[in-house]
């Protein structure tokens, strides 16, 4: 392990006495530890007295509750030393555990101590003058095509002389930043160089970022949230999921740096939007006016991108059902009814039924007509509205989508649905599958660009 920050760590609505063996030395209200962060890990040596167990207790404990939660148990204090001279505070709030290590050898300076592996950590720290108001958000690896067709490739600077000198500049049209409420962002590469003047070779890291600048007034909220909707934008583009490693954000009161750890993605996409007939490349894509509306349905996108993403990732009965279900989260309209006009009052009308079911009622055996007149009282409601469109097909309407172009009609694909999800998948034809699949992944993107306030798309409805 290299470097790290001295912490205390608290857990104050934990009884680790009930877990495990009550110790005959009793257990401490906090506990000194250390946190590291590394490229791809960050973990926490909890230092406790050996005797107290608190090691295999937090283990148990830890088996019984959500490490989703682990971060929320926590209350952490930075420790006073010469380690954290400009340190000011650690958030471990939003933190899951990864998992955790206890072994017998585990003692530094005679104390014994655990690992815990954490997948985020929150740092505050003074503020950097010269840079405040600004902010670089790291990408991962998935991030580097977001990034690159922004810049050409390394070249000599003048091709009439070999100086020596030599550049990897911005294409054209992409120096330009893009403009999002108190922001202003843009795609770019931070350079890490290596050399050895006794090796031949040298080289150049391209690291993927988002740059950000900020007008006096931004908060630690709406930076991160300006953070989170560029994320979302791009990794719908690029229509695979796409993580920040590490945030940096210079306000006038504190630099905070926030660091995940990178989740690896195995299944690749091309991205882009030309299946939902838009030819933009990404750069033309940022300059568009999508700001103001995905904003206001940032909650909303954040789910269904996801979920749009998440379908390139699994088979075609899952991927089916999540582009199924992205419509359904999509149609946030309330379904009416419209009922046929009266021409009689309410007592008339009453009496009308009765006189109805009289009649009906000869036509039932007399063992099942009290079963019978429940039943007529449901169907006098229904009977009162007139009939209506489909609700998906409303949806889809208002959506200025024609599900009656549709190839693959819309009883049949919820038919699908019903047989996927039922188990029946004996009754799924694998073609019908297929097709149903890609008018779904074209719907359910068109739907996303909608949210975005886009209406640049055409629906292809050819299905080769």
């Amino acid at each position: 392990m290299g470097d790290y920050h001295c912490i205390d760590i608290e857990f104050p609505e934990v009884d680790f006495n009930s877990y495990y063996i009550k110790s005959e030395v009793k257990m401490s209200l906090s506990y000194h530890a250390h946190i590291y962060t590394e490229l791809d890990k960050i973990e926490v040596k909890i230092f406790f007295d050996d005797q107290t167990y608190f090691g295999e207790k937090l283990m148990l404990w830890s088996n019984n509750i959500g490490k989703r939660s682990f971060g929320s148990f926590l209350r952490v204090n930075v420790t006073k030393n010469q380690n954290n001279v400009k340190l000011q505070k650690v958030d471990l709030s939003d933190a899951k555990m990864i998992g955790c290590t206890n072994s017998s050898s585990y003692y530094e300076n005679g104390q014994k101590y655990i690992i815990v592996r954490i997948d985020t950590a929150k740092f505050y720290w003074d503020p950097v003058e010269h840079e405040k108001y600004t902010a670089e958000f790291y990408l991962g690896d998935t991030g580097f095509r977001a990034v690159r067709p922004f810049y050409s490739y390394l070249s000599r600077k003048s091709i009439l002389k070999n100086d020596g000198q030599f550049d990897i500049s911005r294409m054209n049209d992409s120096s330009q930043f893009y403009k999002l409420g108190k922001s202003l962002f843009r795609p770019e590469f931070y350079f890490i160089t290596k050399d050895d003047r006794n090796e031949r070779v040298a080289t150049i890291t391209k690291l993927p970022k988002i740059q950000f600048k900020y007008r006096k007034g931004i908060t630690e909220v709406d930076a991160i949230l300006y953070g989170n909707v560029v994320l979302l934008i791009t990794s719908f583009y690029h229509q695979i999921k796409i993580d920040y490693t590490l945030r940096r954000i210079h306000l006038p009161e504190n630099t905070i740096t926030i660091k995940n750890i990178e989740k690896k993605y195995i299944t690749d996409t091309f991205g882009g939007l030309r299946d939902f007939g838009n030819s933009w490349d990404f750069n033309k894509f940022l300059q568009f006016a999508w700001q103001q509306e995905t904003l206001k349905n940032y909650k909303l996108l954040s789910k269904v991108v996801e979920l749009f993403n998440q379908a390139h990732l699994v088979d075609t009965y899952s991927s089916f059902l999540i582009h199924y279900n992205i419509i359904e989260i999509c149609d946030k309209q309330k379904s009416g009814s419209i009922k046929f006009k009266q021409t009689l009052n309410k007592k008339e009308t009453k009496q009308k039924y009765k006189e109805a079911l009289s009649i009906l009622l000869d036509t039932i055996e007399t063992k099942e007509q009290v079963e019978f007149k429940q039943r007529w009282h449901n169907v006098q409601t229904l009977l009162q509205n007139k009939p209506m469109k489909n609700q998906l097909f409303r949806f889809l309407e208002s959506q200025n989508l024609n599900p009656t172009s549709f190839p693959v009609k819309i009883n049949e694909l919820k038919l699908l649905r019903d047989n996927i999800t039922h188990g029946s998948i004996e009754n799924v034809n694998a073609e019908s599958l297929r097709e149903a699949n890609i008018l779904l992944y074209r719907i359910s993107g068109i739907l996303i660009l909608n949210l975005m306030g886009i209406k640049e798309w055409k629906l292809n409805t050819e299905i080769n």
